[in-house]
């Protein structure tokens, strides 16, 4: 399924820019005009093997849904030219090129479990210490090294074949222009990268069996890499012989789009789950933020910035749940009768750790509860108590962050997502956090970010600076309410001490459910 749409805006003689999002669930190339503003679309869903272990994709029918969809949007530019183009997509699924610049296997998802084994193997040949040191990660079976680990022991033809590794973001970038790089986002999801060198390690490169020759050379997002390939031009329709530019891992090039260019810059992400990214002047050296359940990885844009990252597993998912189970009530009705309820749902507290516990204080056998609840309970404070909870759990990362050595204090807080279109959220979160959210309204981050990206690289932006600052957007500041300090005192005498609270409940009823399924 996909559409292609052209907005008719002004400005229609000068080069647009293409962004592509390779998402888990989506294939989108996205034209946009030099102000962001979109003029195409071609969309093809993402597609996967499922495997019992999670799944694969095949690389060379990715690259040709790719080719289907910049062909819908070249049909919609009608000969229009294009400037630039990058590309984003997830992270950590390898693809192994050979000497002929074919891909040799399938792509393994990230989540994919069957390099789970490999974690202790892993850690037995390198220390734990170690590896935080070069990378700046625990080891987990998603990162790429595993994956390579995997393929070398059960496909060992097409690894002995193998001349080169790529992210797939690399690897369209490299069937649009011939030329292999990465960028530091992706490079920081691999487990081999020296997240602080900014090189890839020949220590850790070494338990795959190969040297830092492997993987594609590292540049900064936005990089030049080389013209679109007449053939693809050909394919496409596209015209302008536009430069293909570095772009990235989804979730910072996303980041881009909406502000994310300096230390002190926070981007919350809230969907179905929420991901908070704060960017960093350099990476974290203490583990301790490991312990606490954070992940960080490496920027490359106009300058060399890290981040901090958490996440609230279910945030937008959490207020579907709550209707679903009040009987779908709409919405509007649940917001507008949940506006009227005081701040503290009159003694009624939600925990949000329906997908487990986040940061800072992690655990595997965290649930999700409702505490306080009375006769007089009503689905619209169980709904306002979803809000006041996912918002104690944002304020519970956004201090557990703060708190360790070497983060940057956050300057601003630039908040996107559909859950952005809830205001009571909104003004309760704001109110809860004390400080201001800059409310930036962008449906299409990841592809407008990618677009943004090969602007740099073509030359149409001097810097990411530039092109942000040219963007026509619409943003809005949602201020810190008078129910701050009601907010404060809930937090210290509620919330700090709820998780610790429930903890021993919880490994309680894990044991009890586990010798159930026992009988």
């Amino acid at each position: 399924m996909s559409s292609v749409r052209s907005d008719g805006i002004d400005g229609a003689g000068e080069p647009v820019l293409i962004g592509i999002d390779a998402g888990t669930t989506s294939i989108r190339a996205i034209a946009f005009d030099q102000r962001g503003r979109k003029v195409a679309v071609g969309a093809r869903p993402t597609p996967m093997r499922i495997v019992e272990t999670g799944g694969e994709y095949e690389p060379d029918e990715i690259w040709g849904l790719v080719v289907e969809a910049l062909s819908e949007v070249g049909a919609a530019l009608a000969g229009r030219p294009v400037g630039g183009i990058a590309v984003a997509s997830v992270g950590e699924s390898p693809v192994l090129i050979g000497d002929d610049g074919q891909s040799l296997a399938p792509s393994l998802v990230w989540y994919d479990r069957r390099t789970e084994p490999l974690v202790e193997q892993i850690v037995a040949r390198v220390s734990e210490d170690r590896i935080f040191g070069i990378s700046g990660h625990a080891v987990q079976h998603y990162y790429t090294l595993p994956k390579l680990i995997w393929m070398r022991a059960h496909w060992p033809e097409e690894m002995a074949r193998a001349r080169h590794v790529l992210m797939m973001a690399d690897w369209i970038a490299y069937r649009l222009s011939g030329e292999m790089a990465t960028d530091p986002s992706l490079a920081s999801r691999t487990l081999y990268f020296d997240i602080a060198a900014r090189r890839w390690s020949a220590e850790m490169l070494a338990l795959a069996d190969v040297d830092t020759d492997f993987p594609a050379p590292v540049a900064a997002s936005g990089t030049a890499l080389g013209r679109l390939r007449d053939d693809v031009a050909a394919a496409t329709g596209l015209v302008g012989a536009p430069m293909v530019g570095v772009g990235g891992h989804d979730h910072v090039v996303g980041g881009f789009a909406v502000g994310l260019r300096e230390p002190g810059t926070m981007i919350d992400s809230m969907g179905t789950a929420e991901a908070m990214m704060l960017a960093n002047a350099a990476p974290l050296s203490d583990p301790e933020m490991l312990n606490r359940g954070f992940y960080q990885g490496a920027i490359g844009a106009d300058r060399t910035m890290s981040y901090l990252g958490a996440g609230i597993f279910s945030s937008g998912g959490a207020m579907e749940w709550l209707r679903s189970i009040v009987g779908g009530i709409p919405v509007e009705t649940l917001i507008a009768e949940a506006a009227t309820i005081p701040p503290g749902c009159h003694g009624v507290a939600f925990l949000a750790d329906l997908g487990g516990l986040s940061p800072p204080e992690p655990d595997p056998y965290a649930r999700g509860a409702f505490v306080g609840m009375t006769p007089q309970t009503t689905p619209a404070t169980l709904y306002r108590a979803v809000l006041e909870g996912l918002a104690m759990q944002s304020r519970m990362i956004f201090d557990g962050m703060v708190s360790l050595p070497g983060v940057e204090t956050p300057r601003e807080l630039r908040l996107i997502g559909g859950v952005s279109r809830n205001r009571l959220f909104l003004s309760i979160k704001a109110s809860v956090l004390d400080r201001p959210i800059i409310v930036v309204e962008e449906p299409e981050a990841t592809a407008l970010g990618a677009a943004l990206l090969g602007g740099i690289a073509g030359g149409v932006f001097p810097s990411l600076d530039s092109a942000l600052a040219g963007l026509d957007r619409t943003e809005f500041v949602v201020e810190p309410g008078a129910d701050t300090g009601q907010y404060g005192q809930l937090r210290a005498m509620v919330f700090e001490g709820l998780h610790a609270r429930m903890r021993p409940i919880n490994r309680s009823l894990h044991a009890y459910l586990g010798g159930l399924e026992a009988r």
